[in-house]
C-alpha cells in the first residue's frame, strides 16, 4: 500500500511541474512576442540595446497587454555614456503576436499598468 502512495505522489508531482514548466513556457513566449513588437515600433531608431522591463497582459482584456522596456541609444550624453529611455506600450493582440497599439507611461507596477490598459493616466 505504502509504495503504491509513493508512487502515485511521484505522478503527481511529475504532472505538476510539466504543467508549471508549460505554464512558464507561454509566459515567456507572450513575453518574447511583446518584445518583438517593441523591436518593430523602434526599428528606424538608432537602437543600442532594449530591455524588457515588465510585460503585464491585462486582466479583463485579453487582448492587451502592458510592457515596459529600457531602450539604450547608439548617441552619448554630456557625460560620454549613452542615452537610455524608459519606454511605456500598450500592446493589441494581432492574430498569434503582438502589436503596438500606443505608447504610454513607463511603470513596473501591475496596478499603475492596468490604469494604463484601461486608457486612464
Amino acid at each position: 500500500m505504502n509504495r503504491y502512495r509513493a508512487k502515485t505522489q511521484t505522478v503527481s508531482l511529475l504532472i505538476f511541474f510539466t504543467l508549471l514548466l508549460a505554464l512558464v513556457s507561454a509566459c515567456n513566449s507572450k513575453q518574447e512576442k511583446a518584445r518583438k513588437a517593441v523591436e518593430e515600433k523602434l526599428k528606424n531608431m538608432p537602437v543600442r540595446e532594449m530591455t524588457v522591463d515588465f510585460f503585464h497582459p491585462a486582466d479583463n482584456m485579453p487582448d492587451k497587454a502592458y510592457v515596459a522596456v529600457t531602450v539604450t541609444y547608439n548617441y552619448a550624453t554630456s557625460d560620454r555614456s549613452f542615452q537610455k529611455e524608459y519606454l511605456g506600450y500598450i500592446l493589441k493582440q494581432d492574430g498569434q503576436n503582438w502589436a503596438v497599439e500606443r505608447s504610454t507611461l513607463y511603470t513596473k507596477e501591475k496596478d499603475r499598468a492596468e490604469t494604463a490598459l484601461a486608457g486612464h493616466k
